[in-house]
């Protein structure tokens, strides 16, 4: 009778795991547990039953048991190492994958564990040293190639990591995977030029894929090609015209463009299609006034209270609803729904106080007055950047705007080259940016300086000065100042509870993990401050400090010094901005395109009961 009884709950333990009921199959093996001496495959069985409820401790713990009593077992050795993995266990995922191997040297599983065991140590040498000795094993594998390119990328050899993903692609290139992570990786390296040549010749090999289609058209995006962004996306969407996100990115894309009546009526057909797709909304609510009785308001109050509602979908839902109320002027209701929207966003990133302090500090450490002098003496004549930075929130696409409606101006945008530039040199110095930058010599500065100039007439190559406006250029302010001695940098300083708070109410594209918590804001703006205290210092006037406040109530009077620097007359062109934009691919897509306003001033104060975290942290 017991062993009928035990080979039903078997029976249906095994049908329960085939269909990822995990709640039954974990009761029914744990009676069996009950009823039997400890045996290895009920208890391996059970390990993936905790496993699949997300209860890795308890799968951890009924693996260990399984192996004990089945030491030889390749899978069982295999399945504690993955979950060691998945809980962050180093040090177990390496033994683990060690007794593997010790039965099997040779299984690419077992070698490729290894290798992630060791790289989650941060021993990425080792991690590097298995993948590759995997692929001679198994030459042209896929996956273990990409583990290898991503293994050299987290050990910060980028040049290492291209390598191997142009090797791969070169030798196999009818594999779209090696092509889109070459793509990608050159767009994290900042060389998004690159990366968008990458995707183009991938298209060449695969000119049906979507996946590259997509690539291609953020690409594109991202490089402020507009017109051709749009027509990408408008391929994928009569290509997948069920994709909500690919709608999303061409309205997106056509609000950057100023096609404003197009593009809300697209987010608006999306609310209507797609109910529980919220981005939309969103982008309608940044790009309106609402009032009290709006019927929009209305109904993302009414979508916010479904059940069903996916969290990231309530997050953007959240962060529409807190501009809502904002709008009219109910600022405590406002407030709990930014609060909401940014803690569901925090929860999906790690922002580091200490690391971000520590890497401010290592760039005033490198970039003494000694050096930077030296470094200065160095640079290109060539005036015609003007790099416009600050915090982001600050006023540097206002200041753009404005500075692009006098007739000697232009822009190319949020140029990442200074970051890249800076990251190239990195690979072939001793030390990492910006240690590296005593190693710097002549030759080094002016292939920097003609790179960056060579990217910027891409960008723009008409206008007499061009701006670049990366407003996280405050990192490499002495890097800017070294390449051109002679070009003016202008720093955007905005009331610093204003910029704060403007971050805080924002959703941003990506790397600026400081903005969605108070503290976080706090710690971050007081790193800035100090770093930009540090420039003036060392800089003296060639860096020129521009007030938010004073260029929305006297433009001429902020503007002045500028154009005295660059030589240039008053243009009254520069009071009417808004009738000069033409594109705007920033958060302030809609703002910018207001006239000169104080709007935005002293909007702390709506907010002031609320921001104790942040004015604490500001003070401390």
């Amino acid at each position: 009778m017991d062993q009928v009884y035990l080979k039903k709950n078997w029976q249906k333990a095994s049908s329960a795991l085939e269909k990822a009921d995990y709640k039954s199959a974990i009761s029914l093996l744990s009676k069996i547990q009950k009823k039997i001496p400890p045996e290895s495959g009920v208890q391996f069985a059970l390990s993936e039953a905790f496993a699949g409820a997300g209860k890795l401790s308890a799968a951890v713990r009924e693996c260990r048991v399984g192996v004990e009593i089945a030491p030889h077992s390749l899978e069982g050795w295999l399945h504690l190492g993955r979950l060691s993995l998945a809980i962050e266990d180093g040090p177990g995922a390496l033994e683990a994958f060690l007794k593997a191997r010790a039965i099997d040297s040779t299984n690419l599983h077992v070698i490729s564990g290894q290798a992630e065991a060791f790289a989650m140590a941060g021993d990425f040498d080792s991690a590097a040293k298995i993948f590759t000795d995997a692929l001679e094993i198994a030459p042209h594998h896929v996956e273990l190639t990409i583990a290898l390119a991503r293994t050299y990328d987290a050990a910060g050899k980028f040049e290492q990591a291209e390598g191997v993903l142009r090797d791969a692609c070169r030798t196999s290139p009818d594999q779209i995977s090696l092509w889109l992570t070459l793509g990608f990786a050159l767009r994290g390296w900042d060389r998004i030029e690159d990366a968008q040549d990458s995707c183009e010749e991938a298209r060449q090999h695969h000119p049906d894929s979507e996946e590259l289609l997509a690539q291609a058209a953020s690409f594109a995006y991202e490089l402020r090609n507009l017109d051709k962004a749009v027509s990408l996306y408008q391929q994928l969407v009569k290509l997948n015209p069920d994709n909500p996100v690919v709608q999303n990115d061409l309205a997106q894309a056509l609000a950057s463009l100023g096609n404003h009546e197009d593009s809300e009526r697209r987010f608006r057909a999306l609310t209507e299609s797609f109910h529980f797709f919220t981005k939309p909304w969103l982008n309608i609510a940044i790009g309106k006034k609402f009032t009290q009785s709006d019927p929009d308001l209305k109904a993302m109050l009414s979508i916010s209270k479904q059940a069903a509602l996916p969290s990231d979908q309530k997050m953007h839902l959240n962060f529409a609803l807190g501009k809502a109320f904002d709008d009219v002027k109910q600022f405590d209701r406002a407030f709990s729904f930014y609060r909401k929207g940014n803690q569901q966003y925090r929860e999906q990133i790690n922002f580091d106080a200490g690391s971000v302090k520590h890497y401010f500090d290592l760039i005033k450490d490198a970039f003494t007055a000694e050096k930077s002098k030296r470094l200065c003496s160095l640079g290109s004549a060539d005036r015609k950047p003007i790099f416009i930075l600050g915090m982001p929130r600050s006023g540097t696409t206002l200041l753009e705007q404005v500075l692009c409606a006098h007739p000697e101006i232009g822009t190319a945008g949020e140029l990442r080259d200074l970051a890249r530039i800076a990251r190239t040199f990195s690979m072939t110095a001793s030390q990492p940016w910006p240690v590296c930058i005593s190693e710097l010599e002549q030759k080094d500065i002016s292939q920097m300086a003609s790179d960056y100039l060579e990217s910027l007439g891409r960008q723009n190559s008409k206008d007499a000065f061009v701006i670049d406006k990366m407003p996280q250029n405050f990192l490499h302010t002495g890097l800017a100042a070294a390449l051109f001695p002679n070009a003016i940098l202008i720093h955007c300083v905005r009331d610093p509870l204003d910029t704060c708070l403007s971050s805080y109410f924002q959703i941003f594209p990506g790397g600026i993990d400081f903005a969605y918590d108070l503290e976080d804001l706090g710690h971050y703006y007081r790193c800035y401050q100090n770093l930009m205290d540090y420039w003036r210092k060392i800089l003296g006037s060639r860096l020129v400090d521009l007030r938010y406040e004073e260029l929305v109530s006297d433009p001429r009077k902020a503007l002045h010094p500028i154009l005295e620097k660059l030589d240039l007359p008053w243009s009254d062109a520069c009071l009417s901005h808004q009738e000069s934009i033409q594109r705007v691919d920033t958060l302030s897509l809609y703002q910018v395109r207001q006239p000169l306003n104080k709007g935005s001033t002293q909007r702390w104060r709506n907010y002031e009961k609320h921001l104790s975290p942040l004015t604490r942290t500001l003070d401390s």
